[in-house]
């Protein structure tokens, strides 16, 4: 039968049928294969493709749907000899899977729109080695290292001809096995390696050379590690000796290379694989165990998250991976279709705050500000899951987040959805850090009177007091999109406090007060690094008395601009408000926004506007701040469902979070 799929022209359609040499409907290509437009054109597969391993040897080939986050079997595409150690690379189309052990020189190519493979012998490596590593562009792959040896020899395989020859001239400045390798269309990074070596190469493809790049070099020296990428970084993750979960990022514009706390595994292995696409990164595999897990590192955010329903369906390590979307490969998709005018409406984030929790008590209830009217109202489907005090809360434009706490101490996480005035227990999301270097891990994450500040995308609870072991410095970081809290090595509070206070902007939030002391102490936490710093020229700036500079029990909110630190104590309740400028990082005290009664203990949030400030020893009041006019009201008639205190508050408009617009616009 002639092969005619793909043809769609009329006329084509007609002298086929004549000739007898059209496809019969039940000889149609149907099911998982590869997309085609109308116009013929093949869209590229959104999938990745893991390939061989141990123990074993193995053959096994699984592939990964980014779309659904799921791997499969595909038996038709396995390996045409079972081995370990290999490497894989490959470009819009195929898949190509070299050497390995034992002892192979074998390339097997991977044709992605059948999910099948076949030897190419044409193609296969100079010399035969494992424990080697591979990356390349549309036109080419390189193969490099491997043992035994070491070895830094570097093989071209030309994807056009399905050719292989060694290209001295590229080969590695070191002699290494069990190395990484990514890159993207320019040229390919080759890091890490036996020794354990941090060093990193850099191939240019233009002219197949290679040079060191120092400055790109491994922060962790290790091996048996994995790596893939996009167009503008490398994602190079875990190794061993002894397994790590460390994650390195390759910026490839300045060839610097920094450590992503926030990316590192959710489980410390070596001898894994990786691939992916322009958003994401899968890394999959690893000894020891061996293990099947799957994790997902989402480039934008530079976070990492387990995606149990891709784990492979075969446990294994020292495998390989390829992809048609990794390493800046060009991607073909569905032509984009001409929009038709409309009217539409985007969703607004809720014009609310809520404050939640409260001494005495301790209260579980949860009352709700609507800031369009000023008016408020006790909503029980929201209330928390164990009434508590001294706990923290921020969150983005859909939910709040409600962590720690007393009596306990807790570790405690309730969210809060705004849409539907409902909390559950996130248990994945508990406070983790623990409360004293060795002590037991029941104790971990226990703590209270921390305050907390985020962005749309992560929440930061720092400071606080633990068990047994007093005044924290500590900050974890929330992930909201996968709900799992990590440790922030780079974000230490200058000083270990209690009872501090905290709200920022989209990109830094800010830590002021506290005790013991009372403290003015004010430490800027910096999103795209994770780190604080003390800044000086924002602490806080009022005295109460003859010798007391700072406050604890205070509260604080903001908008874009600025932050407002209300209330709390130094030897008695205050009033006092002090503003915090961020383009400059300096606070002064504003005197016409001062709060109308003295309020320690107080929760604050608020939207782009106004900010709110509730509650007080004996006090259910509220007090309403104008930012644009640096004053201060009480809001008549509405008031907290009950008197507290040490309660927590938050908005899905508050530290400058996007508010989306209810007006209808045309698109």
């Amino acid at each position: 039968m002639t092969d005619t799929r793909g043809v769609f022209a009329l006329r084509s359609l007609r002298r086929r049928k004549l000739l007898g040499t059209w496809v019969d409907l039940d000889d149609v290509w149907i099911g998982d294969l590869a997309v085609r437009f109308s116009d013929g054109v093949q869209e590229t597969p959104n999938t990745g493709y893991f390939g061989g391993g141990s123990p074993g040897p193995l053959s096994t080939m699984e592939k990964v749907t980014y779309t659904s986050d799921t791997t499969a079997a595909v038996p038709g595409a396995n390996l045409t000899a079972a081995r370990y150690g290999l490497a894989a690379t490959g470009n819009s189309d195929s898949g190509y899977f070299g050497a390995g052990g034992p002892s192979k020189s074998l390339i097997d190519k991977v044709t992605y729109a059948s999910d099948t493979t076949a030897a190419v012998p044409g193609a296969n490596l100079t010399i035969a080695r494992k424990e080697l590593v591979a990356t390349g562009n549309s036109d080419a792959g390189y193969f490099g290292g491997g043992s035994p040896g070491p070895r830094s020899t570097m093989d071209k395989v030309t994807y056009s001809s399905d050719t292989t020859v060694a290209v001295p001239g590229a080969n590695l400045t070191a002699a290494r096995y069990r190395l990484a390798a990514t890159g993207n269309s320019d040229a390919g990074y080759f890091g890490g390696g036996s020794g354990p070596k941090s060093t990193m190469d850099k191939l240019t493809y233009s002219s197949d050379t290679t040079a060191a790049v120092p400055s790109a070099n491994l922060t962790v020296a290790r091996d048996a590690l994995a790596a893939t990428g996009n167009s503008d970084a490398g994602y190079f993750g875990g190794g061993t000796f002894a397994p790590t979960s460390i994650m390195e990022k390759v910026t490839y514009a300045s060839d610097t290379t920094a450590a992503v706390p926030g990316a590192n595994l959710t489980v410390a292995r070596g001898w894994l694989a990786a691939t992916g696409n322009s958003t994401a990164g899968y890394f999959g595999g690893g000894f020891p165990g061996p293990y099947s897990t799957m994790d997902k590192v989402n480039y934008a955010s530079d976070t990492i998250a387990a995606v149990p329903g891709a784990n492979l369906t075969v446990a294994r390590y020292q495998l390989a991976a390829s992809s048609a979307r990794a390493n800046a490969l060009p991607v073909t998709e569905p032509p984009a279709a001409t929009p038709t005018p409309q009217t539409v409406v985007i969703s607004s984030s809720p014009n609310t705050g809520y404050f939640g929790g409260g001494f005495p008590g301790p209260y579980s209830t949860m009352d709700k500000v609507n800031y369009a009217s000023d008016t408020i109202a006790a909503v029980p489907g929201a209330n928390l899951t164990v009434a508590r005090r001294g706990f923290a809360a921020t969150g983005n434009s859909d939910a709040g987040y409600f962590g720690g706490g007393s009596p306990g101490p807790r570790s405690t996480m309730d969210k809060v959805t705004y849409s539907s005035d409902t909390t559950v227990a996130v248990p994945g999301a508990n406070l983790i850090l623990p409360t004293f270097p060795g002590g037991p891990a029941s104790f971990d994450g226990l703590r209270y009177n921390l305050a907390a500040v985020g962005n749309s995308t992560h929440g930061y609870f720092g400071g606080g007091t633990g068990f047994i072991s007093g005044d924290y410095s500590h900050v974890e970081k929330l992930t909201y999109s996968s709900e799992t809290p990590t440790a922030v090595p780079g974000a230490f509070l200058s000083v270990g406090r209690h009872s501090l206070a905290a709200t920022g902007n989209s990109t830094a939030g800010y830590f002021g007060g506290g005790t013991p002391g009372p403290r003015s102490t004010m430490d800027k936490l910096t999103y795209s690094s994770d780190t604080t710093a003390a800044v000086p020229g924002a602490f806080l700036t009022f005295q109460q008395g003859d010798s007391e500079t700072g406050r604890f029990g205070l509260s604080a909110t903001g908008n874009s601009d600025a932050g407002y630190f209300g209330g709390g104590s130094g030897s008695s309740p205050t009033t006092v408000v002090e503003k915090l400028v961020y383009s400059s990082d300096t606070t002064s005290r504003i005197p016409g926004a001062d709060l109308t009664i003295g309020r320690f203990g107080v929760a604050a949030t608020g939207d782009s506007s106004f900010g709110y400030f509730s509650g007080g020893f004996s006090i259910s009041s509220i007090d309403k701040t104008n930012y644009s006019t640096d004053t201060t009201t009480l809001i008549p008639g509405s008031n907290l469902s009950i008197n507290r205190n040490n309660h927590a508050a938050s908005s899905a408009r508050a530290n400058a979070l996007p508010s989306g617009s209810s007006a209808p616009v045309i698109v």
